[in-house]
């Protein structure tokens, strides 16, 4: 089976690369079946080094596999309590087969205890058992992780003296996220491309959506900038041209990571949004349990209104390496979701 791996210098350019093989003494080799292909992927790319996303599924000088959210099941373990047959949700690389060394195996799922992801962030390493309380499985790869970022934004945004929470990249499927559950709460306000702003309005998910020429016309007085897009030029004009109204700035993607974001800006500092974090902090105050019943409840919530989207599936290497490409590129239709599988 393929794996799939990306020239770090050019990163719409792909590579095969030999199957995993089999499992020895302590793994389990795991069948990827299906796994979503979204922007959230392109910025593990980028960050494969600065935030350490390629250290997951190592590769050969010169390349990355890309993690990648979907489902897949046992193929062979040698791992008590892991059994043939058993599926899991979890962070697979791009390939059609992954070696896992499971450990603290329980009936709530397992975690990789593979050396070369010790000190890697706990959420990345946990496979958690298919379940249909999430729903739709295409939907679940597509939105799943990208909502629980979303809902981290916006656990954070409630917490914040703002009237107006400003969304970059608004047609992006974690931007839909934060805007359906902040919308009623506070003013939601999106900035896209003009291609996509009719899109975005027609979600109901935002009170005011804007292209990014247009980011003088901003409503509100209290306003937090949410920037999904990492385009140093877009940030750039939000710090100037909103003035005294820009009262915080945070970081979270890079769904337009060509663009230079080193530059020093007026107003609050940029801060970085890294979703791990905050979500240890929200689970030190909400507990476990009530961490993921808040979690459970946006996101249906959530799915609840997403009527919007399309999902559309490649298979093979050839189609999914031309369907990454595109992705990279910006080629994608906002309504569409990718369901690949090599």
């Amino acid at each position: 089976m393929t794996v799939l791996a990306v020239r770090k210098g050019a990163l719409a350019e792909t590579s095969p690369l030999p199957d995993v093989g089999v499992a020895g003494p302590g793994q389990a080799r795991m069948i990827v079946e299906t796994f979503a292909l979204t922007a959230n992927n392109v910025t593990y790319a980028v960050h494969g080094e600065d935030m350490a996303y390629w250290r997951f599924f190592p590769a050969p000088d010169g390349l990355g596999i890309v993690p990648v959210w979907g489902f897949g099941h046992v193929e062979t373990s040698h791992v008590d309590g892991v059994t043939a047959g058993e599926r899991y949700f979890g962070y697979w690389p791009m390939a059609g087969a992954a070696l896992l060394q499971p450990v603290g195996v329980s009936r709530a799922g397992l975690t990789d205890g593979a050396a070369h992801r010790a000190g890697l962030p706990p959420f990345y390493n946990r496979y958690t058992p298919a379940s249909s309380d999430w729903g739709n499985e295409d939907v679940q790869s597509l939105l799943r992780v990208l909502y629980a970022t979303a809902f981290l934004i916006d656990a954070l945004m409630a917490t914040r003296p703002v009237d107006t929470v400003l969304l970059s990249s608004a047609s992006s499927k974690t931007a839909l996220g934060a805007a359906q559950a902040a919308k009623g709460r506070q003013r939601v306000v999106g900035l896209t491309s003009a291609a996509n702003r009719d899109f975005c309005l027609a979600t109901g998910y935002y009170d005011q959506v804007l292209s990014y020429a247009e980011v003088a016309d901003v409503r509100g007085d209290a306003i937090a900038f949410v920037d999904l897009s990492g385009n140093g030029a877009v940030r750039s004009d939000v710090h100037t041209l909103l003035g005294d109204r820009l009262h915080e700035s945070h970081m979270v993607g890079d769904t337009h990571w060509q663009q230079d974001n080193r530059q020093t800006l007026p107003g609050p500092r940029a801060a970085p949004f890294f979703a791990p974090t905050v979500a240890q902090a929200r689970v030190a105050e909400w507990g476990p349990a009530g961490f993921d019943a808040r979690l459970l409840a946006a996101w249906r919530s959530f799915v609840a209104t997403t009527g919007w989207l399309k999902v559309e599936r490649v298979q093979g290497r050839q189609d999914v390496a031309a369907a990454w490409a595109d992705l990279v590129r910006g080629r994608i239709d906002p309504a569409v979701g990718i369901i690949a599988s090599l």
